[in-house]
């Protein structure tokens, strides 16, 4: 009998990559590539899925300010993030790409 090959999985990301703000959780996973969450009850999803497998990556270079009134801006070499630190939403999030300055979130129709 054949044996079936086992993958390695990493699901949890490096909590040096992890930003939380109450019930939300932005990863940062590469310069261009976020991973946000919400949760209800303060436990958050860290089991592999389809999509990833290994998110065990090392923590990309990112600048975080964060502000007095729980606001936070991110930049990565590739993205500007600005975030309320509330629930995830149009009002909330806005990610610019850096190098072309498109507005990714919210997106208008």
């Amino acid at each position: 009998m054949e044996s079936i090959p086992t993958i390695k999985m990493t699901p949890v990301a490096s909590t040096g990559s992890q930003i939380i703000s109450g019930n939300q959780r932005m990863t940062i996973l590469t310069d261009g590539l976020l991973r946000l969450e919400t949760t209800r009850d303060g436990k958050f999803e860290d089991r592999a899925s389809t999509f990833a497998i290994n998110r065990e990556l090392p923590s990309p270079r990112f600048d975080l300010t964060k502000r007095d009134n729980g606001s936070m801006e991110i930049v990565t070499d590739r993205l500007f993030i600005q975030w309320t630190g509330e629930a995830f939403g149009p009002t909330s999030l806005m990610v610019t790409l850096r190098r072309k300055g498109e507005s990714l979130f919210p997106r208008e129709k």
